[in-house]
């Protein structure tokens, strides 16, 4: 009777620390995708905006080398990203990505450069802190 009541014991324990170790692993996968999806979408977000940026302040050499459907291809790659964000980042990283979007739209000239460095530089350091890669 001890023995079996042992075994039972033995069998539940074991049992408890498989399911825990499938939960932690799955915690920590759900973290790591997290993290690749918010690096990915930041990633779109700024290539995107940095060429929006670029062609929207007349930058020499980008007019003349832009095809029709880039800025389109651009606009929907700034959107892509910026989507994600939304979906997956806390306000405040949310709100500088929104900052940068803009920034980078209403570039008339080259002087507008450092506002639209300064809003990428605040994205850029708050999503680093959220994704705890600072």
């Amino acid at each position: 009777m001890v023995g079996l009541l042992a075994g039972i014991i033995g069998a539940l324990l074991g049992v408890s620390g498989v399911l825990l170790g499938a939960w932690m692993q799955g915690r920590r996968e759900h973290r790591k995708w997290l993290r690749d999806q918010k690096l990915a979408g930041a990633a779109e977000m700024i290539g995107a905006g940095t060429s929006i940026f670029e062609l929207r302040s007349g930058s020499e050499g980008w007019l003349e080398s832009v095809e029709p459907g880039e800025l389109r291809a651009w606009q929907s790659q700034l959107q892509r990203g910026r989507a994600v964000i939304h979906l997956l980042c806390t306000q405040e990283t949310r709100g500088h990505a929104d900052s940068f979007a803009r920034a980078c739209w209403r570039a008339k000239s080259a002087d507008d450069e450092q506002e639209t460095i300064e809003a990428l530089r605040a994205f850029n350091t708050a999503l680093r802190k959220e994704i705890g890669s600072e």
